[in-house]
């Protein structure tokens, strides 16, 4: 477990300092695809003072094709932009070799926005690759690959119409100095994000005798791959391990396995077992789907690459159902949620102030006002902070991350605890700010981020989590938001007052309907919560009543609720 309070990257932030005591929201997860909401520029355009490009795109050119060959080596590679990249987002991040980040544009994608990469000397290619599995819907609509000897005279080898990461494109061979990516389609409602940029080439041998050189390829066996799965279908949040196995038994190379188009997360370039011919995976999914999942063979130059045919693997949601946690650590389950049990609180542990589900749904976490965390069910504990000898009595949330693995306490200063494998990116306090009114927080998958919001509307973003408005912002002064709930699609999310009252920001975030729009006048709303298919929301209010927006059907008030009240949150399946 790790403690955390002091500030490391802040992306942007508006919150009014008014005061408020400790207030109760409901977690959720933003999805794969979040954009860095920073403005500042930290890449130039390379200087040139005449560039021609010749509009010809190589016979051959295939705009859909496996990774067939292997990828160069990028040590001596740079990249630059003429976007507006952030700090979070420049043009390096596409060529380190990590996933966790990544080059964006910080900007709707527009004809003429281009990455180019100085390939350090003269090299020889035949496939390009841009892969953002992290961002899966900032893929290039619209892209042409150029290639230049000397920065000046630019040739045009292929024009490709996008359609899902990852973007791989296959031409005769190149060779060159410079290549560029240029945007040739435009989109009002996503970025251009790329995880990793690679170049692949077919390895050759020389032979020299005497004056004359020959290249020759190596005699390679022809291969298949087929694909299975350990679990289909499977549910949300179950571990699903996938087997490829490679036929003649190769002597090395990797798998790749992709769901969609887009890299399975923990299954990019699978070692190929020499005495099996077997890559074996394991992933786990968050989200209900329906996936094509494809193995590709590479990587060995006497083995041919090959990949398995499509298999449809069905992701099924949980039920619909929700708990309801009260202030005295008592959890009421309706519909396909369980009652696990509650937690027992005290003067010590001030009362319970929030509950979060686990990506099963078959489990919850319950948190106190003085971060003693208790588990249910399939949740499992890593820490809480009289545990550390920590001494507080204004904790507000609990948000676990994406895999269950860990989980974040905030506080109502903006103060973060982070336990398991949650990551640290800063804190209100750490920028030297001063409030009070901290309500709740959302959690950016892999660990990349997080995001508050304050009594007034006001949001404050960490890591690479964008920031897409405020109450604040636009010109709306309120004092009572309750809690704030992601978007399906993690681009936006909305922010629900003690009215009823809901707000959404972003493209993604959908409005489902508010209580003063169906004229239902209360002041007691505690949390909200999403339905399985995120197609709706459940408000909770203090008195144990729950109402349901777009196709979220609330239940009645369960049986033993009246004499516990009130109720302090509400988690979903």
């Amino acid at each position: 477990m790790t403690f955390r309070q002091h500030s490391r990257r802040f992306r942007h932030a508006t919150a009014s300092a008014t005061s408020l005591a400790p207030l109760i929201m409901v977690v959720g997860f933003l999805a794969p695809t979040i954009s860095s909401a920073s403005a500042a520029t930290t890449t130039t355009t390379p200087t040139s003072t005449t560039t021609t490009t010749t509009k010809t795109t190589a016979p051959g050119t295939d705009c859909s094709a496996p990774v067939s060959g292997t990828a160069l080596s990028r040590t001596a590679w740079t990249a630059s932009t003429n976007a507006p990249s952030g700090s979070a987002n420049v043009p390096a991040n596409a060529l380190d070799g990590k996933l966790a980040t990544r080059f964006s544009t910080n900007e709707h994608q527009a004809p003429g926005l281009y990455l180019e990469v100085n390939l350090g000397a003269m090299q020889s290619f035949q496939e390009l690759s841009m892969v953002s599995p992290n961002s899966p819907t900032d893929y290039a609509r619209g892209y042409e690959l150029q290639v230049s000897t000397n920065n000046t005279s630019w040739a045009s080898v292929a024009t490709c119409t996008g359609t899902a990461t990852p973007e791989i494109v296959s031409f005769p061979t190149q060779t060159a100095h410079y290549i560029k990516v240029v945007l040739t389609a435009s989109t009002t409602s996503h970025w251009w994000s790329i995880d990793e940029l690679n170049l692949n080439a077919t390895s050759t041998t020389k032979t020299t005798t005497k004056s004359t050189t020959t290249t020759t390829r190596p005699t390679t066996a022809r291969t298949t791959t087929s694909l299975s799965s350990s679990a289909n279908p499977a549910s949300v949040g179950q571990a699903v391990t996938y087997t490829a196995k490679v036929v003649p038994l190769p002597s090395g190379g990797t798998v790749n396995f992709f769901g969609n188009r887009a890299p399975v997360l923990g299954c990019n370039k699978v070692p190929v077992s020499i005495t099996t011919g077997q890559a074996v995976c394991s992933t786990t999914y968050f989200s209900g789907d329906h996936l094509g999942v494809q193995a590709f063979f590479s990587g060995h130059l006497l083995f041919a690459p090959s990949s398995s045919g499509i298999s449809t693997e069905v992701v099924k949601l949980p039920l619909p159902g929700y708990w309801l946690a009260t202030r005295g650590g008592q959890v009421y389950g309706s519909g396909a949620a369980l009652s696990l049990g509650g937690m027992a609180t005290s003067s010590t542990t001030g009362p319970l102030v929030g509950m979060a589900a686990t990506p099963s749904a078959k489990g919850y976490w319950m948190v106190t006002a003085n971060g003693t965390v208790r588990t249910a069910g399939d949740a499992k504990f890593y820490g809480d902070l009289p545990n550390l000898g920590k001494h507080v009595m204004d904790v507000v949330a609990i948000a676990p991350t994406t895999d269950g693995h860990g989980y974040y306490l905030v506080g109502a200063d903006g103060g973060f605890f982070t336990f398991g494998d949650a990551k640290f990116h800063g804190s209100v306090p750490g920028l030297g700010l001063h409030v009070r009114d901290v309500v709740g927080m959302v959690a950016s998958p892999g660990g990349r981020g997080y995001l508050l919001v304050g009594s007034d509307g006001g949001v404050f973003t960490f890591g690479t989590t964008r920031f897409y408005g405020s109450l604040p912002g636009i010109g709306k002064h309120v004092h009572d938001i309750r809690a704030i709930l992601p978007s399906s699609t993690g681009r936006g999310y909305i922010l629900v007052g003690a009215d009823g009252g809901a707000f959404n920001f972003g493209t993604g975030a959908k409005f489902h309907g508010s209580l003063p729009g169906e004229g239902i006048k209360v002041s007691n709303i505690v949390g909200l919560a999403l339905s399985p298919d995120n197609g709706g929301y459940y408000m909770a209010g203090a008195g144990g009543h729950v109402y349901g927006f777009g196709d979220a059907s609330a239940w009645g008030k369960p049986a033993g609720l009246g004499s516990n009240l009130p109720v302090a949150a509400i988690a979903g399946t």
